[in-house]
């Protein structure tokens, strides 16, 4: 019964800690310089039409990274700047009617990127046509029913979102770009949440809108939380200070956001705990129980094995016996709802219910 218990317990920590990954990741860099445009454009076959503004661009080295939020769909895209500008303008009669937030971005080094970007909105319905010359543009793209909880968030005008909820928008949209890809798959429903939620605060602001981006926003600061703690499992000493200064949040509210695990310590003693069980099942890893244990912050063998046996109901040589007896861990991999989705179109109208 403990082995079958400690099996699944494994079996759910590997599938909790899936890597979530870009459902697309599309570069030109391996084309001829003459046929870059032409395979960047074919990227946006069906959402937007491209148009180089030089009739015959030398090169346009660009790349585009597309992830899906459930429903929600962001996209990174680098560009080559430099000057080397092109026009996007929306399809006429096209199929798809997704808003999107975008949010040009020059790579300058003396400003933040924040401070210079200003994100707008606009509906692929719609007709608009711009000119883009930036390094990368953001783009979030959102379905038209995704906010019908909400009473109805659109139908909203098309223009820049500027001044305080403008700046909001642009930084969480930077910090969204930043953290995607150290996310894990358990992370991106309350992701996507927090994201719904932000979106409806910044571009149609209300009391209750802005209660109801609390809790979720809270989901993703935890998010982060838990990521830099994992990161530093190995340190003696994990200071709060240390997290409350990379995270921006005060003692008190680090303290509520890991309430739900039996406050930041007990979360920090589990995590070390299922560490040392992962180096105590792994074959490879031939140190004693005592060693593995002060590598995680047990430095009391009697009070580690007490510990151990309290939170997984084995003791640490049972689990080392099961782990070493190779009895079919499983690593639960990431279950890619979009597998046949080939293209940016092909992602979006796999998000569409209307």
């Amino acid at each position: 019964m403990y082995q079958d218990a400690a099996l699944q317990s494994l079996e759910d920590h590997k599938r909790e800690n899936a890597q979530f990954t870009h459902s697309l990741d599309f570069s030109n860099f391996s084309f001829p310089a003459h046929d870059q445009f032409s395979a960047f454009r074919s990227a946006y076959q069906g959402v937007m039409d491209l148009s180089a503004v030089l009739d015959d661009p030398q090169s346009f080295p660009a790349r585009q990274r597309v992830w899906n939020l459930n429903r929600l769909v962001f996209l990174r895209t680098e560009l080559p700047g430099g000057g080397r500008s092109h026009r996007r303008k929306h399809l006429k009669g096209g199929s798809l009617d997704h808003w999107y937030i975008s949010l040009p971005f020059r790579a300058a080094r003396d400003r933040p990127e924040a401070e210079r970007a200003v994100p707008e909105l606009h509906c692929l319905a719609t007709p608009f046509e711009t000119e883009l010359d930036h390094d990368g543009v953001l783009t979030l793209f959102i379905p038209q029913d995704l906010f019908a909880s909400t009473g109805g968030l659109f139908p909203m005008p098309d223009g820049k979102v500027e001044r305080g909820l403008g700046k909001l928008l642009a930084d969480y949209l930077f910090l969204l770009d930043r953290s995607l890809a150290d996310l894990r798959s358990e992370e991106i429903p309350a992701l996507a949440e927090a994201t719904r939620s932000l979106v409806a605060a910044c571009l149609a602001p209300s009391r209750d809108r802005l209660a109801e981006a609390r809790a979720p926003v809270d989901a993703t600061l935890l998010a982060r939380a838990r990521r830099l703690i994992d990161g530093r499992l190995g340190d003696r000493s994990l200071p709060c200070e240390m997290l409350c200064a990379e995270l921006g949040v005060s003692r008190s509210r680090l303290y509520r956001l890991f309430g739900a695990h039996g406050g930041i310590a007990s979360y920090i003693r589990k995590q070390r705990l299922l560490r040392a069980r992962d180096a105590l099942s792994d074959m490879a890893d031939t140190r004693s129980i005592s060693r593995i244990a002060e590598e995680w912050g047990f430095m009391d063998a009697s009070a580690f094995s007490r510990t151990f046996r309290h939170e997984f109901g084995i003791s640490p040589k049972e689990a080392r016996d099961i782990g070493w007896a190779n009895m079919g861990f499983v690593v639960a991999r990431d279950y890619d709802r979009h597998q046949g989705a080939q293209t940016l179109y092909q992602v979006l109208r796999a998000t569409d219910r209307t």
